[in-house]
Order: C-alpha cells, then sequence, then structure tokens
C-alpha cells in the first residue's frame, strides 16, 4: 500500500553527531523507508566495518568534536545534499537545525526535522555550560530551534510532550516512539546457550545503552555494595560504557566500596547482538536521575529488555510509569535511592515465578502494541502526506509548508 504510493522517490537521512548505524536513525527509519524508496545516509565515518542494507547509500564524513569542526560537517552535509537533489530530506541532530533555511533555499526537497529528545531540557545537565547560565542557554536554544524548524515542513518527535512543545508553535508534528523492531531481537538458540552458561554461577543484572551519572551509573555502583551482602553471586553487567575517564571513575569507586568483582563492564556492541547480552541476564535496570529530560523522554531500553523478556526495575518518572503503570513487568522505584534500588533487584530475585510472569507480560506488550512495525505504519502516512504535497506544489510551480 505505502510503497506503491511514494516509489522512485530518494531521501537523504542526515546526522553529524549521531553513529552511522544508529539505531532508530538506520535500523528504524532507514531500513523502513527503504522498502518504498531510495534512501541516501549522511553520516559519520567512526573507522567501524558495517554492512549496509542494498538499498541504502552511505555516503561518510569525517567525524567531527570541536566547534568548528562540527560546523564543517554541516556545510560538508548540505554540499552532499545538493549534489543528492532528493525529494526528501531527513534530518536527525540540533545542530541540523541551523542549515534548515539553507536547505531550504537550494534545494526542492521537503525537510523533515526529527527530534529524538527534549533539547532544551538537555541543556539544563550539560556539565560543559556552566550552572548558572544552563536555564538561559536553554531558553535561548529552545527560541532557536523553534524558529529555525518553521522552515521545515514537518517534524517528528519521539515523545509526546516534545512533539506538543512543537504543535504550540503551530509547526505541523507526529510523535513517532522509539519502539523496538522485534526482528533484532531473534537469537541463535545455540549461541544464547552458551552465553547464559558462562553466567551460570551467577545472578546477572544488566544495564544496557548510554551510561553517565545522570543514568544512575554510581547509584547502581552503590546498590551493588547492599546487594552483596544477602546476594553475593550478583554481577552487575554495564553495556555500553566505553568512555575510558568515566569507565576509570566507576573502577574506582567500586574499589573503593569492595565490588570490583561484582561488575561485568563492556563497551560498545554490535546492535544485532545486544539481545545476547539481554536474554543472558535476569532483570534489566533503567535507573535514570529525575532530571527534566527523563521526566519527559522515553528511555528505548525498557522496550528493549521488554523485548528480550526481561523484567525491569525501572526510575518512577512520568515517562517510564506511564508504560510499566499498564502492565505487570517490573517495579517502578525512587532512582535517587541506592537502597531502594538494591531492596527491588533482591525482591525480583527471591521469586522466580514473578519473574516468569513478568517475563511472558513483557513479551506480549511489545509484541501486541510497543514495537516498530506499529511506528513504521506512522512513518509511512507522514512521508505519504509529504509526498502528495510535493507532487501537487510542484504542479504549480511552488513550495509550501
Amino acid at each position: 500500500m505505502w510503497a506503491k504510493k511514494i516509489v522512485n522517490m530518494k531521501v537523504v537521512i542526515v546526522t553529524t553527531r549521531h553513529g552511522a548505524q544508529d539505531d532508530r536513525i538506520y535500523y528504524k527509519q532507514a531500513l523502513s523507508l527503504a522498502k518504498c524508496m531510495d534512501v541516501t545516509m549522511i553520516a559519520p565515518d567512526d573507522g567501524e566495518k558495517l554492512s549496509w542494507h542494498a538499498a541504502v547509500t552511505y555516503r561518510p564524513i569525517p567525524r567531527r568534536r570541536s566547534p568548528f569542526g562540527r560546523l564543517r560537517s554541516l556545510v560538508e552535509a548540505v554540499s552532499v545534499i545538493r549534489h543528492e537533489n532528493p525529494d526528501f530530506c531527513h534530518l536527525h541532530d540540533l545542530d541540523l537545525a541551523l542549515v534548515i533555511p539553507v536547505i531550504r533555499f537550494f534545494t526542492k526537497a521537503k525537510i523533515v526535522y526529527d527530534s529524538h529528545e527534549a533539547f532544551p531540557e538537555q541543556i539544563l545537565t550539560t556539565q560543559g555550560i556552566p550552572k548558572v547560565f544552563r536555564p538561559f542557554s536553554a531558553k535561548m536554544v529552545d527560541i532557536l530551534e523553534k524558529w529555525l524548524v518553521h522552515f521545515a515542513h514537518q517534524v517528528i518527535t519521539a515523545d509526546e510532550p516534545t512533539c506538543t512543545s512543537f504543535q504550540k508553535c503551530h509547526i505541523p508534528s507526529t510523535t513517532i516512539f522509539n519502539y523496538p523492531r522485534l526482528d533484532i531481537f531473534d537469537t541463535d538458540a545455540a549461541k544464547l546457550k552458551a552465553k547464559k552458561k558462562r553466567y551460570s554461577s551467577r545472578l546477572p543484572i544488566i544495564y544496557q545503552g548510554t551510561v553517565s551519572a545522570d543514568r544512575g551509573l554510581f547509584h547502581m555502583i552503590d546498590a551493588l555494595a547492599i546487594i552483596k551482602k544477602s546476594e553475593p553471586e550478583i554481577l552487575l553487567r554495564i553495556v555500553g560504557l566505553s568512555d575510558m575517564v568515566l569507565q576509570a571513575e566507576v573502577l574506582a569507586r567500586a574499589k573503593e566500596i569492595g565490588v570490583t568483582d561484582l561488575m561485568e563492564i563492556v563497551g560498545w556492541i554490535p546492535h544485532q547482538d545486544i539481545a545476547y547480552s539481554m536474554k543472558s541476564s535476569l532483570i534489566g535496570l533503567a535507573p535514570l536521575q529525575p532530571t527534566e529530560k527523563y521526566k519527559r523522554n522515553i528511555p528505548i531500553k525498557i522496550f528493549e529488555y521488554m523485548a528480550c523478556g526481561l523484567p525491569l526495575i525501572a526510575a518512577e518518572l512520568p515517562s517510564i510509569r506511564y508504560y510499566l503503570g499498564k502492565v505487570d513487568v517490573g517495579l517502578l522505584y525512587d532512582s535517587t535511592s541506592p537502597e531502594e534500588l538494591a531492596r527491588c533487584v533482591l525482591e525480583l530475585l527471591a521469586d522466580q515465578e514473578r519473574r516468569n510472569r513478568m517475563s511472558q507480560n513483557c513479551l506480549k506488550a511489545v509484541q501486541e502494541r510497543w514495537n516498530w512495525s506499529e511506528m513504521e505504519k506512522v512513518l509511512f502516512r507522514v512521508y505519504e502526506t509529504l509526498g502528495v504535497r510535493w507532487k501537487e506544489n510542484n504542479r504549480e510551480g511552488s513550495i509550501s509548508a
């Protein structure tokens, strides 16, 4: 149905900050759109050996981290966009909002701005900005982002509060939740059995994803010191910690409180392998701290845990409570308290029957409701609408927002 309506069109998907095969950008949106149009990815080259879908063309740009380097990346991205001459241009970073008017001026592409997070709220916790200046900086980012995005044709967000903030500015906006692609979590039985055997003498619990202090990193370590008194075989697996400076801080804290042997730290792993890490654990953790950003943004890890049938222990924040309050898939707790986290871990570890029931509820919830197949339909509807407008406006010889 969808492919028939927008076939033979081209979309350029752009990121200068995320990885080339970011979960939301590549594995979900790019691969979905590749079913019905030509897809070109403009993304940083991090030196990884990546396999690309046959319908996706990769246009690498250098990874640049300095402010001047990031501006260079924007200029380079615009140059590639103009060369590609796409029908649609799908932008995935706050930085890229700066060039929306430029893309609008130099191309006839319909521009989609994809806001992954509540960026103004994110500024409030940015360590690189002095605390006294953060409220002003957040306000300026909000004003500038909303003004620039008026030059786009469509905004996509990952949560409802962020979507509402754009709608209040009279910008066409649609929420596409970051629900998991279920096929990513299919696993080979023999490989999974071998993975589980490795931890057969331990009680593994897992945190999977981007790691930082405001995501509860040090609270998890402090909780270990409490848990080990009752369950000395506990093992906290932190998957995704690649920052060597932060890793050194973690190891120092673990050594200080005597839990070094109760931790396993793993850096970045390929997206298609994360299911093995989760399915070989007993409980998934989402101890996000109660910042304004996390009160609004929905953590993808809770759905990934559910797709693996993993009971959750998650922060009692509005963004998480909405989901865990609907189905019995885990426990909510006060994420400012390592003691509460330890209590919840011990409670679930002591009740295998309850964990099994939660596991079945997890699988049912993502299979029936919270999966990417449902969001793919929304994505196609957005593009179908933009495609119809593009054809009509092209016949009229004008481009309208």
